[in-house]
């Protein structure tokens, strides 16, 4: 028993594969982890989602001022979101 709950088999339990927010299927999903389970999971993945689309964006041509415009974001957050990261960062120190 964990925690007073039963620990039972995968077989044993009902369970609806309703997915999250994101994909509407767990086991169809095509994430190697499932954003539930990490912190701040499906806000990381949006951003680096965006992130990926300012930047496809941007080699198409269009300006900084075009894409902060149509993401409703600041110039700054486009800059950043364009600009490579460095070794440095202080997050992942």
């Amino acid at each position: 028993m964990i925690g007073g709950e039963l620990d039972l088999l995968p077989d044993e339990i009902n369970w609806r594969d309703e997915g999250c927010e994101l994909f509407p299927s767990c086991l169809n999903c095509p994430l190697p982890k499932c954003v539930e389970d990490e912190p701040r999971g499906q806000q990381r993945l949006r951003m680096e989602t965006r992130k990926r689309r300012m930047v496809e964006l941007r080699r198409r041509g269009q300006s900084v001022t075009e894409i902060a415009g149509f993401f409703g974001v600041s110039r700054r957050t486009v800059e950043r979101a364009l600009s490579p990261r460095k070794s440095h960062d202080r997050r992942n120190t």
